[in-house]
């Protein structure tokens, strides 16, 4: 397994196998541009375990065309700076990191200018090579999400963010289907982007449940996005494919959980097995009585697991003690180690 650089996002350790999985909920503008309901959000997301939480700040006139759907979505509903910086205050006083998603130029300026210490690419932005030239120039840690993307694209931007400055990155998989089907989603691809590109490797999710999500934990996923609401059954695009706070503080808890269970990737007993191996693998005892002087066979030698704390010689070495001689009288089932045997 490629063992991968950690690096800092605010106080958090970020991308390394065996850092913690930072778990990221998407608020969006699930917040509608209601400050008190952003508040209402952050809350709910820290007290769920999430590591952070993100927001999209885009000023629709400078991202979208007049008319669209993304422009309809997104027209009204941005925080201005004094908000901000009460979600950046409240978010730290609840041990929780804030920042976004710029959609444009003059929204970066504003995340940089409010010190949000990492800024997340979005899919759709993930080819605006101008944009990321400038936010990597800002030294500051990069997300970027791969959905829509080419193998050739994602490397081509990697190269853009560490040429220009980004100080660690990580790129996320991510299906850009809202929601995803599960047929959508890939899931091997993650260890292959690993590997691929040498950097940390996350997983954005657009499914309806947790599934996705844990799974790439297992195969490597050092990121999780997941889009967060406190109720679903609000107005807004994302409102209906995001996770309400129950279920993502039963996700946080089992990704934890499994995040113990994947380990270092190293092939090794554990402590507690090292301890358990001379009790738990077979090794060389006498079968029946021996005498001083007498031959050991297949008669009188069996692999047996041993009396606790009393392990003869390991089976490697059965062929060898055939036909040697014991040095000294051996009861049934005592171990039978080098100093009872001659010409071992």
């Amino acid at each position: 397994m490629t063992q991968l650089k950690s690096f800092m996002i605010g106080d958090r350790k970020v991308g390394g196998l065996l850092d913690p999985v930072f778990i990221i909920a998407e608020i969006g503008i699930n917040h509608l541009g209601d400050v008190e309901l952003c508040t209402r959000m952050i809350e709910a997301a820290a007290a769920a375990g999430a590591d952070a939480v993100k927001l999209q700040t885009v000023d629709a006139d400078e991202s979208y065309t007049k008319g669209t759907s993304s422009y309809n979505e997104f027209k009204g509903k941005e925080l201005d700076d004094v908000a901000i910086m009460q979600m950046i205050q409240l978010a730290a006083k609840l041990n929780v990191i804030l920042f976004s998603t710029p959609g444009d130029f003059a929204s970066l300026k504003r995340m940089i200018k409010l010190g949000m210490p990492a800024v997340k690419i979005s899919s759709g932005l993930m080819t605006n090579v101008p944009l990321i030239k400038e936010a990597a120039r800002h030294k500051l840690p990069l997300i970027i999400s791969t959905g829509l993307a080419y193998e050739k694209e994602i490397s081509e931007v990697i190269d853009v963010a560490q040429k220009n400055g980004a100080q660690g990155l990580a790129i996320l998989k991510c299906t850009a289907l809202y929601p995803a089907p599960d047929d959508s989603i890939n899931l091997s691809a993650i260890p292959t982007m690993r590997d691929r590109f040498g950097v940390s490797i996350g997983y954005s999710d657009h499914t309806l449940d947790d599934l996705a999500c844990i799974a790439s934990v297992a195969l490597g996923a050092s990121i999780i996005e997941k889009h967060f609401t406190i109720d679903r059954s609000l107005p807004g695009a994302d409102h209906s494919i995001s996770m309400e706070t129950k279920p993502f503080s039963r996700m946080v808890k089992e990704i934890r959980r499994l995040q113990l269970m994947r380990g270092t990737g190293y092939i090794q007993p554990t402590r507690e097995e090292e301890i358990a191996r001379p009790e738990r693998h077979r090794c060389l005892v006498a079968k029946v009585d021996i005498g001083v002087g007498e031959k050991f066979t297949a008669d009188n030698v069996a692999l047996l697991r041993p009396a606790q704390g009393n392990a003869g010689l390991p089976p490697s070495n059965y062929e060898k003690v055939l036909m040697c001689i014991a040095t000294r009288e051996l009861k049934q089932h005592d171990p039978i180690n080098e100093d009872a045997i001659q010409k071992l």
